[in-house]
């Protein structure tokens, strides 16, 4: 009983680290934090190969974990629209208005009203799921 303990402690931190892994490898990610209202929640993140992992936390209408892949045309137009943004913004963050995160080539942009991110995040929330 003691080993079989042992060994699923084991395989949950290996778990764990993997799917960290794999977070990490993405090129891009996307997501949007709580607020004191119903503000949608979610993680996206985006490979180079065009598969994206999503995981809707709450007051979104997909739920849970989701994986798909995205068209060449599509990676492409997300990554043009990347090279127009200065991810060394700083801007000042209100409590009660929800950020969105966007972590890309190591560097971390986080915004609640930053104009030079609309034209991504209109391409990132047309992406089907």
């Amino acid at each position: 009983m003691r080993h079989l303990f042992l060994i699923l402690i084991a395989l949950t931190l290996t778990n764990c680290s993997s799917s960290k892994d794999v977070k990490e490898a993405a090129f891009l990610y996307y997501g949007k934090t709580q607020c004191l209202g119903k503000c949608p929640v979610f993680d996206m993140y985006l490979f180079e190969d065009g598969k994206i992992l999503y995981e809707g936390f709450k007051n979104v209408d997909l739920l849970g974990k989701h994986e798909s892949y995205l068209k060449e045309e599509e990676l492409e137009s997300i990554k043009q629209k990347l090279k127009e943004i200065d991810f060394s913004t700083k801007e000042k963050l209100k409590r009660d208005i929800p950020n969105t995160v966007l972590k890309f080539k190591g560097k971390r942009l986080v915004t609640q009203n930053n104009e030079q991110v609309k034209a991504l995040i209109n391409l990132l929330s047309k992406i089907k799921l």
